[in-house]
């Protein structure tokens, strides 16, 4: 049984703070600024960044997460007023709390008074690593971007096309694209903090999409071990290209949660040199 960690995907289905809007600042500097990461285990990307007056910060960078998320410890440590709320995180509801930071700040990316989601972040430490934060899409969509996977750098601003590219599904709560397992259509969330493709099994069956079972896992996540199983599709396409068709699977969500969504598409299976999100056009691109 092989162990990963899954990063928090919560998407916001009921809060009693989050309702306002980040106040983006201007961009200082050139047009364009990248920023270093470091891959750690294989697929999560680990920058670092400022909240207030702390620096030198660990964030991931998760466009799986709707809002970003700090961790309990930090919260304390700027003495944030909470709220509970509830959202949707992978498979199931659950309780949240809810704070606003003064500031945060990604590259050229400065934002002011940012509803975040609080948490014990605490289970990235199964694979030996320290995150203060996740910068979820509430801040990563406010630039385009391109991840640089051979030069380990993120570039913000004004972005070159990859080779191949599909339309983007862009609204206030994820990204999306169109993905075809074994020729039958799904409907995937763009989602960096993933480990790579991960379906709801009840839904791939839904669509016919037949699979052989590998071997069963388990993740951590914020609200404890999730389970999954790896399995493989006969091919898995983006934008008609074949990209990594192992697959994870996990149960789907209760009806009426969700719906339309048959699971996340983790950046490791497009096998990437550079991957771009360009959301002044809506498009995904990637070179290999």
């Amino acid at each position: 049984m092989r162990k990963i960690v899954t990063v928090l995907v919560g998407l916001l289905l009921l809060s009693q703070i989050a309702t306002g809007k980040v106040k983006k600042e201007a961009v200082r500097g050139s047009a364009n600024e990248e920023i270093s990461f470091e891959l750690v285990s294989g697929y999560l990307m680990l920058v670092e960044g400022s909240i207030g007056a702390l620096h030198g910060l660990k964030f991931v960078l998760d466009t799986g997460s709707t809002h970003s998320v700090v961790s309990s410890k930090l919260a304390d440590r700027l003495e944030l007023r909470r709220l509970t709320g509830r959202v949707f995180n992978i498979d199931k509801m659950v309780k949240m709390d809810w704070a606003a930071v003064p500031e945060v700040e990604i590259g050229p990316i400065r934002a002011t008074q940012v509803p975040v989601m609080v948490t014990n972040l605490d289970y990235f430490k199964s694979i030996a690593t320290h995150v203060d934060a996740v910068v979820g899409l509430d801040l990563l969509r406010r630039e385009n971007f391109s991840i640089d996977f051979a030069e380990m750098k993120v570039r913000f601003g004004r972005i070159e096309a990859g080779r191949h590219s599909i339309p983007m599904l862009c609204d206030d709560m994820s990204v999306r694209v169109e993905a075809e397992a074994n020729g039958r259509l799904l409907h995937l969330i763009v989602d960096s903090g993933a480990p790579g493709p991960l379906m709801f099994e009840e839904r791939l069956q839904n669509r016919a999409v037949d699979y052989n079972v590998k071997e069963e896992n388990y993740g951590y996540r914020v609200a404890g071990i999730l389970r999954l199983t790896r399995g493989r599709v006969r091919r898995l396409q983006l934008g008609g290209r074949d990209i990594e068709h192992t697959i994870f699977l996990t149960h789907s969500p209760a009806k009426g949660t969700m719906d339309g969504i048959d699971g996340f598409l983790g950046l490791t299976a497009l096998k990437a040199r550079r991957i771009n999100f360009d959301f002044d056009t809506n498009t995904l691109s990637w070179t290999n």
